[in-house]
């Protein structure tokens, strides 16, 4: 079994990675042309402090209340919720070097669309032809998919990594009244799986209830394989626990692990609407055929870049890459 990091460790990598997301922000600003963001953090005994804000509102910026809603606790003490944050400011980098990459190509002088000011150092918008350039079709979607919002979705995926204390909801149940509860949660699963099923990218739980001579097994796994001929989909996050209904401390972790699930494929369930009803870029276009939603150009790259499915899973862990 691995030793775990040093707290000087843990901290040190993830301060590393809030300053290269930052730094690549600092640089996005110079264009004036996309959206840039920071991060900004205070450190309290194991608590790490965080939010994220346009840099235009960072001047003068500090956490007026560590418990404030705006910011987000990380216990350092806690690996996975180290991971959680190193998994999401991972994916915040991604999307900003796509969007400084695209900065830095409508940058180009024969572009147009921007004129760069040496005494500055930024660009700033081609009086002539910069505004009639950016309404063409094709700069809209550039400049659209890297506004694309991904903070409120790896914000909300944080209990697919962390987990809520939903055994508090449970406290002094029948083991009939927790098995309802399990029951109808797996039923809620289930109809998510059925409407995500439809939809290219998105990832869902796929689970399954048994009941016999008084013992019951959930299983349990998460894939994002798509169209009407899976045979043996990808398979992540994979459980099977066993449970005897008279034992309480047995039906609790079955109970964890099902409000878990339900959890994150109500999440993908938003997160499916949010992006099927996006239209600038248009992300999703409906196969008349077969009545299934399919990824366009724009939004295969976004699904791409979100990288949700290796985000959900567990097993694999972001942190061991930055603490040597």
């Amino acid at each position: 079994m691995s030793k775990k990091p040093s707290y000087d460790k843990l901290i040190g990598a993830v301060l590393k990675k809030i300053d290269e997301y930052n730094k690549i922000n600092s640089d996005i600003k110079r264009y004036n042309i996309f959206n840039s963001f920071s991060i900004s953090y205070e450190i309290e005994e194991n608590s790490l402090y965080f939010e994220i804000h346009n840099t235009e509102d960072t001047e003068d910026l500090s956490l007026t209340s560590l418990s404030s809603e705006q910011s987000i606790r990380i216990d350092i003490e806690k690996l996975n919720e180290v991971n959680w944050l190193m998994k999401t400011i991972n994916r915040f980098i991604e999307k900003s070097n796509e969007s400084l990459s695209k900065a830095r190509e409508l940058a180009k002088p024969h572009v147009g669309i921007l004129i760069y000011d040496e005494f500055t150092d930024t660009y700033y918008l081609n009086p002539s032809s910069g505004p009639i350039l950016l309404r063409t079709k094709e700069i809209e979607k550039e400049i659209a998919a890297t506004r694309f919002d991904i903070f409120s979705i790896f914000i909300n995926l944080r209990s697919a990594l962390i987990g809520n204390d939903n055994l508090a909801e449970i406290i002094g149940a029948s083991p009939k009244k927790i098995l309802d509860r399990i029951k109808t949660s797996i039923e809620f699963i289930k109809n998510c799986e059925t409407k995500l099923v439809k939809i290219e990218g998105i990832p869902r739980y796929i689970v399954n209830y048994n009941e016999f001579n008084n013992i019951i097994t959930y299983s349990t796994f998460a894939t994002n394989d798509f169209g009407p001929n899976i045979i043996t989909p990808k398979r992540i996050n994979e459980k099977v626990i066993t449970a005897s209904i008279d034992r309480l401390r047995d039906l609790d972790k079955v109970y964890a692990q099902v409000r878990k699930d339900e959890e994150v494929s109500k999440n993908m369930l938003d997160l499916a609407r949010s992006l099927v009803s996006k239209n600038n870029p248009k992300l999703f276009a409906l196969d008349e055929s077969s009545k299934l939603w399919v990824l366009t150009r724009e939004g295969r790259t976004t699904i791409k870049n979100l990288n949700i499915l290796d985000f959900l899973d567990n097993d694999m862990s972001e942190i061991d890459f930055y603490l040597n």
